[in-house]
């Protein structure tokens, strides 16, 4: 598999380093990754996507798009610590865990020599570890896209990390630090990491995350429905659920019969309660009415959609959300809190409407107009459906052609200062 450079045509070598890739998909870097992949294989380049996942030594190709799935290499740090190992699991593994940083670290560098692939430039997520060691020998151009830095939500929710927790996130920001280049979907993302410690450079691109649209080109019109409200993705407390509850028990107290639905699987805590269990109880004590489907695909998920007039996303944080994408190419109004990366674009494209975050009351204002007029719902959904498509998948990676290029181009020219001062 080995070949030269970037070639004269234009044809680049594009390799991604992801444990996911349909149907092994969890959150929205798996989605991006794959919807990526694609459009960069239709534009001509050879992509390879190296999924350290799973047990099984698979090759394929899917989409045009070369997948590789591997079995992650767990180092076994735990052995050699004997009694002590206890110390590298706690409330928060196994988003703190050395051990995993380890085998992220081994498992990519020990499979791309095997692959002998020798990419124009490696894509990926988050500094992680990943690509720790092609960082370290300066070996190619990395590019780091970010989605949400894995210790960012303990940082935002709850107290100071521990100690593992802030070795676990100085590990991962050494890609970031070191990377060619580093682009975020959003200005918040940038903005909310720094105070940590992260991106301390200026050179970050913000360039969204790209979208197909065409899965819920086929959702029946919002004209179609009663007052249900729609909410998706993992049930965490950042998700800012408990906020949308009592915002529906706000609308109830108006007179405005309001249904809940929530797709997606619990996570987390909530005052030392699964967060599953604690929002159960919560809508018990209001009194108002909520479904929950659990994890659902994506053909059960365009029938929530479906019966949505509205789509809520009151998230405390979100870097960028794919939910409230998806609702607006399914026709629907958003509603989002000002902490959501997709913000700026629902403003512009006059697709929803934003409020402050943790607001109850100034959710339920904006809820309303769209419980209660189906027609001004069915109006800003177009709204939102057109925008939706400027994510378009081909669009987003002609732009991440050109960052790829860049990363190349400066990889080339501090290459060999970087080798003469070893």
């Amino acid at each position: 598999m080995e070949r030269e450079n970037a070639s004269d045509d234009g044809r680049m070598l594009v390799t991604f380093l992801c444990e996911q890739y349909p149907p092994v998909v969890w959150d929205g870097a798996g989605i991006y990754t794959a919807v990526l992949a694609s459009a960069l294989a239709t534009l001509g380049h050879d992509v390879h996507v190296i999924c350290a996942q799973g047990h099984k030594v698979v090759d394929e190709q899917v989409d045009g798009v070369h997948v590789h799935r591997r079995p992650l290499l767990r180092v076994p740090v735990s052995r050699f610590l004997g009694k002590y190992a206890r110390y590298l699991t706690g409330p928060n593994y196994p988003r703190d865990s050395l051990a995993l940083r380890a085998s992220l670290t081994f498992s990519y560098a020990l499979y791309l020599r095997r692959l002998g692939l020798k990419p124009d430039v490696i894509e990926t997520q988050d500094g992680e570890t990943r690509a720790l060691m092609q960082v370290v020998d300066r070996s190619c151009p990395i590019v780091v896209h970010m989605h949400a830095p894995t210790m960012l939500t303990l940082r935002l929710t709850g107290p100071q990390l521990s100690v593992r927790g802030r070795i676990a996130d100085r590990l991962d920001r050494i890609t970031s630090d070191h990377a060619t280049m580093v682009t975020a979907p959003s200005q918040l993302l940038v903005d909310t990491v720094r105070p940590y410690g992260w991106l301390s450079r200026q050179d970050v691109k913000v360039v969204p995350n790209p979208f197909d649209a065409t899965p819920w080109l086929d959702v029946p019109s919002v004209s179609r429905t009663g007052p249900v409200i729609a909410t998706v993705g993992r049930l965490e407390p950042n998700k800012g659920i408990d906020v949308l509850l009592d915002a529906l028990a706000l609308l109830a107290a108006r007179g405005v019969d309001a249904k809940l639905i929530l797709a997606g699987s619990p996570s987390g805590h909530i005052d030392g309660v699964p967060t599953g269990r604690w929002l159960e109880r919560r809508a018990q004590e209001l009194d108002v009415p909520v479904v929950f489907t659990g994890h659902i695909g994506q053909r059960e998920l365009a029938d929530v959609y479906g019966q949505a007039r509205v789509v809520a996303v009151p998230s405390r944080f979100e870097s960028f959300s794919i939910a409230a994408v998806e609702g607006m190419a399914s026709g629907r109004p958003v509603v989002t809190t000002t902490r959501t990366g997709i913000a700026p674009f629902i403003r512009e494209w006059e697709a929803g409407t934003v409020v402050a975050a943790e607001d109850p009351g100034a959710l339920a204002d904006a809820l309303v107009p769209f419980l209660t007029d189906p027609g001004l719902a069915e109006a800003v959904g177009a709204n939102g459906r057109a925008g939706a498509a400027r994510l378009d998948p081909l669009r987003i990676a002609q732009d991440r052609e050109a960052v790829y290029r860049e990363a190349i181009s400066r990889f080339r020219r501090d290459r060999p200062a970087a080798s003469h001062t070893r």
